[in-house]
């Protein structure tokens, strides 16, 4: 389950006897000191028939940021995608004079990438102070990352830690942020098809890719876990909107990065879409309307912050991890160590997919032509596509596995 998902779900970890409590419940000793874990209601159930009009979901957020805004005192930092749920909390936010916004951009020049570039015309529209954070030295970060989650989940959001641990000295006061954490996933990013069988499970992961190849371990699964949950909310996940739930609850360990990772640097993080009220008030609105977030593109439309229909050059390719990684290489996996758990042959071809790299030269000018009509099809059909698509591949797997011989090599 950690390989097929990229984290721990399930209730279970990878390590045995090392478990987790699902949402809605709580764990106590009996009187003949057995750990017992009792399952609770679910609070979803009560919020299923509680509908606004899209006006009024809005008007149900501002009171909430802005109640928030006057419980905190000095500068308010709002980590700043320039997507619909950050943009959406810096226009709510009542004094504007307080807002401190950073963006990371995630294309090769992170200053045209179109994150870089909506925030810093959402900044120009609303009068904000912004700022952009340069990332690609989080390769460093391993280790800080382990100590905080471990074996929990792979090892990908030291991209975090890096943008955090440049922000504290640009600010001062009480450092209160404001997190659009999972917002998207509310108000319709999020899209899951079906799930049919137990094997269908893994669809509601949302990895991005982020995973490791199962069939290459060597320890052997019944996946009685994954039958378990399937039989047991099989009938409930027939309604899209317990989908969508279901699959953030899968992903929770996982996603708890964007607000443990800012308390570690001393932030105090709040969200408005950590809310139930606010959650299911979006979640509840028509499914046409949130399909492609038709609601929040036309709220935008309205205030003039529709960026995605003007003519903003921006670039909208990810190469982010790639350019760290040729920036900051990665040390092998230990062959010997994951052979406890993982096919040698599947190890090696990782080590072999990120140590073969072109020179940074071929590489951006592989990078413009890939891009080029005509050109860039020629390149595809060349198979350079697939081999920066393979590395991304081993690269994935990598900080899947990573934790896992961290674990290893600190039990020898």
């Amino acid at each position: 389950n950690y390989l097929d998902f990229g984290y721990s779900v399930f209730e279970q970890t990878p390590i045995k006897h090392v478990k987790f409590l699902r949402h809605s419940a709580r764990l106590w000793r009996d009187d003949d000191g057995q750990l017992v874990v009792e399952y609770l209601e679910d609070p979803v159930e009560k919020w299923l028939d509680f509908r606004l009009s899209e006006s009024d979901v809005i008007d149900l957020i501002r009171d909430k940021v802005r109640r928030w805004e006057h419980s905190c005192s000095g500068e308010i930092i709002i980590p700043t995608s320039g997507g619909y749920d950050t943009r959406l909390l810096n226009l709510l936010i009542e004094d504007k004079s307080r807002v401190r916004s950073f963006t990371y951009g995630i294309s090769r020049d992170q200053s045209k990438s179109f994150e870089v570039v909506y925030a810093q015309r959402l900044s120009q529209v609303l009068g904000t102070k912004w700022e952009q954070i340069p990332l690609g030295d989080f390769h460093l970060y391993f280790d800080e990352w382990d100590r905080l989650y471990g074996v929990s989940t792979h090892a990908h959001g030291m991209y975090h830690i890096e943008f955090y641990r440049k922000i504290p000295p640009k600010v001062s006061g009480g450092n209160p942020l404001l997190s659009g954490i999972i917002g998207d996933v509310w108000a319709g990013s999020w899209t899951f098809p079906d799930i049919e069988s137990a094997s269908d499970l893994v669809k509601l992961s949302r990895s991005y890719g982020m995973c490791a190849d199962s069939s290459k371990s060597r320890l052997v699964s019944d996946h009685s876990r994954r039958e378990a949950y399937f039989l047991s909310q099989k009938e409930r996940m027939k309604d899209p909107r317990l989908r969508m739930i279901e699959a953030v609850r899968l992903k929770i360990i996982l996603l708890s990065y964007l607000i443990i990772i800012p308390e570690h640097f001393g932030f105090k993080p709040w969200s408005p879409f950590l809310d139930i009220e606010a959650a299911m008030a979006m979640l509840n609105l028509p499914q046409e309307r949130r399909h492609s977030r038709v609601w929040q593109r036309e709220f935008f439309q309205r205030h003039g912050l529709d960026f995605e229909n003007s003519e903003l050059v921006v670039d909208r390719t990810n190469t982010l991890d790639l350019d760290a990684l040729r920036r900051r290489p990665v040390r092998p996996l230990s062959i010997e160590l994951l052979n406890e758990v993982v096919e040698p042959e599947y190890v090696e071809w990782i080590n072999r997919s990120l140590l073969s790299r072109l020179s940074p030269w071929t590489e951006r000018a592989l990078h413009k032509l890939l891009r080029v009509r005509k050109v860039g099809g020629a390149l595809r059909r060349m198979g350079f596509a697939e081999r920066k698509s393979s590395q991304l591949d081993a690269y994935n797997a990598y900080l899947v596995l990573l934790p896992i011989e961290r674990l290893l090599r600190r039990r020898v």
